[in-house]
């Protein structure tokens, strides 16, 4: 059925042109960013030796993604309930 090969073809070339308008957007605004001014900060390797001990002792990686999952789970919760009771659903 060549009507199937010119809409595939069609919406091939849609969702390219907004893929390219999304990374166009997105060079767009983030050349309007300022540079982080934390990136030519640099720690005394003395200090670097000490913080990776203390990271072996308290694993702030782990730690941060545990924060990150909590704080997405009361979101959602919270989220839920506003919705609930803009239906009605819960007094």
């Amino acid at each position: 059925i060549p009507l199937l090969g010119y809409m595939d073809a069609f919406f091939t070339n849609l969702k390219n042109w907004i893929e390219g308008f999304i990374n166009d957007a997105q060079a767009v605004i983030f050349a309007a960013l300022p540079d982080s001014p934390f990136k030519d900060i640099a720690l005394p390797t003395e200090v670097q030796k000490i913080l990776g001990y203390i990271n072996w002792v308290v694993p702030f990686y782990m730690l941060g993604n545990v924060l990150l999952a909590w704080t997405a789970a009361i979101v959602i919760y919270y989220a839920y309930q506003v919705i609930l009771r803009w239906i009605k659903a819960v007094q």
